[in-house]
């Protein structure tokens, strides 16, 4: 018998340690699309903040229990989330995966009468889809060429900040619009380096990744391509809200759009160097070491968590000066 305690369980295979991260993207979605520190407590705003949490842990959960074997087998700090699927049980995970979605389902059916609108319903819906089917067979998309990159930059950060942002602001303007696509593209790429350390384990147990099926170094280019695409596409959108807002916000007033952009500039570039240099020399290892040596390198310098909360603090930083600028 597992003697992690049912609750400590839940938080291993919802992967609970990753929320901390995901709090500075909500904040991102809070400061481009609210006009009003009240807008936080809207009974819409808090009940899509609780749809997320639910969503978020049911990806997780359901990756957990479709890779119970492969972790257990191959992989030493995963073999923690095997245990908790068997603390929990098999049938018991699917019962919390069905049960969390039909929570998340009737908060946003309650969302949807609030805000008169059916959008929520249909973002919640597509966000599921890829989110459960990612991990879960027949559609597994996890291993399916490009329709890993589709289902995990739908489910894990385009569809969940559309959502989110539409609860808050009651609409999806352009230069939100801009910023939530480019943030997704971006932190898709920075995904890759989860997906890599794991190659050793995911191609002996026949686990087509993108790193199995496309090769180390190729996908590794891909994650840095999504990544310059990413930073572009955000630096559009921000530049794009500051010349939105700038009727409104006093500190603006007094500066030009060119230049309070250039001064937001470097702080979203110094919260993302830490995630791309980081890439950047797993994919350096990719060339230059043999599979096995590159693999064991990336691991020892892989911290996922900080990489991706990194990046979304300096663009949290960036977008909260904005947004408190115009409510002093």
């Amino acid at each position: 018998m597992s003697s992690l305690s049912w609750l400590g369980a839940y938080l291993r295979v919802s992967r609970a340690e990753y929320l901390p991260a995901e709090v500075p993207g909500l904040l991102v979605v809070f400061f481009i699309g609210s006009s009003s520190l009240s807008r936080i407590i809207a009974p819409e705003v808090i009940e899509a903040i609780v749809v997320f949490v639910l969503l978020y842990f049911v990806g997780f959960i359901a990756n957990a229990y479709t890779d119970r074997e492969i972790d257990r087998k191959y992989t030493i700090f995963k073999n923690q989330i095997p245990e908790a699927v068997e603390r929990i049980g098999a049938r018991n995970i699917l019962i919390l995966i069905g049960a969390q979605i039909c929570l998340a389902f009737a908060l946003t059916a309650h969302i949807c009468y609030l805000m008169q609108s059916l959008f929520p319903a249909a973002l919640v819906a597509i966000g599921t889809f890829f989110g459960v089917g990612y991990s879960i067979p027949p559609l597994h998309f996890k291993v399916r060429g490009w329709l890993h990159a589709v289902s995990l930059t739908l489910s894990a950060f385009l569809i969940p900040g559309l959502f989110v942002l539409f609860a808050i602001a009651g609409e999806i303007a352009p230069a939100p619009l801009t910023l939530v696509v480019g943030f997704s593209v971006l932190h898709y790429g920075i995904a890759f380096a989860n997906q890599a350390i794991d190659y050793l384990e995911d191609r002996a147990g026949g686990v087509l990744t993108p790193p199995v099926r496309w090769g180390m170094e190729s996908s590794l280019r891909v994650a840095l391509a999504s990544i310059s695409a990413g930073i572009i596409t955000v630096f559009a959108g921000l530049y794009y809200h500051i010349q939105t807002k700038a009727g409104q916000i006093s500190a603006i007033q007094g500066m030009s759009t060119p230049l309070f952009f250039a001064l937001m500039t470097p702080v979203v570039l110094v919260g993302y160097y830490i995630p791309v240099s980081g890439l950047w020399k797993m994919y350096r290892a990719s060339i230059t070491r043999p599979i096995e040596e590159a693999t064991g390198y990336m691991k020892e310098i892989c911290r996922y968590n900080t990489w991706q909360a990194s990046g979304i603090i300096g663009l949290m930083v960036a977008t909260g000066l904005i947004f408190f600028a115009g409510i002093v």
